[in-house]
């Protein structure tokens, strides 16, 4: 099982967004950090110490939440039989709004896209730049609600980023972050 790799599923990814299972904490960053690169034993070890172990990955795979990522040891029938039980599971998203709702529906619509893009760009950008040292940063990431929250994430971000990576590759995701903030470049 520690050389599996786990992705998440449809409804894992709208668990993280709609918080309506209510997981226990420790459960909840676990499928935070599950992004189909890890393996077990990688997450394992970065998880101990809150408590994190084997009977945690069956739970959410259990939930629906995640599934086994692609050349790990389930075999394909039983991937395919996961993935459709976790897509009838998942809850359906209107990917535009109504045209005969409210201008102020609207608004609230456009904020919305805004925060789950902001949600997108910062889990994306964390994983690929940061790697398992940005999981305290993901937190962040998951408790915030509003585009200030987004705000007072970028400028921890783009330092660690720095640090990490380097002063272009800061450079070119603050012209991405202040884009999506719309914040002047």
């Amino acid at each position: 099982m520690e050389q599996n790799i786990y992705m998440k599923t449809a409804a894992g990814l709208a668990e993280i967004q709609a918080r309506q299972m209510r997981l226990h904490p420790r459960t909840r960053s676990l499928l935070v950090l599950i992004d189909g690169k890890h393996s077990v034993a990688e997450l394992l070890d970065t998880l101990a110490g809150i408590g994190i172990r084997d009977s945690s990955f069956d739970e959410l795979a259990q939930l629906g939440l995640i599934s086994l990522a692609a050349g790990s040891t389930q075999t394909a029938s039983t991937m395919s039989e996961a993935a459709g039980e976790t897509a009838a599971a998942a809850p359906r998203l209107s990917a535009s709004p109504d045209p005969s709702e409210p201008e102020a529906t609207h608004e609230t619509s456009s904020a919305h896209q805004q925060m789950r893009a902001l949600y997108a760009f910062f889990n994306d950008h964390i994983r690929d730049a940061l790697g398992l040292r940005g999981f305290m940063m993901q937190l962040q990431v998951e408790k915030a609600e509003s585009i200030a929250d987004y705000h007072a994430i970028r400028d921890q971000f783009l330092s660690a980023v720095r640090k990490s990576k380097g002063e272009m590759a800061a450079a070119a995701l603050q012209v991405k972050v202040d884009r999506l903030l719309g914040a002047s470049a």
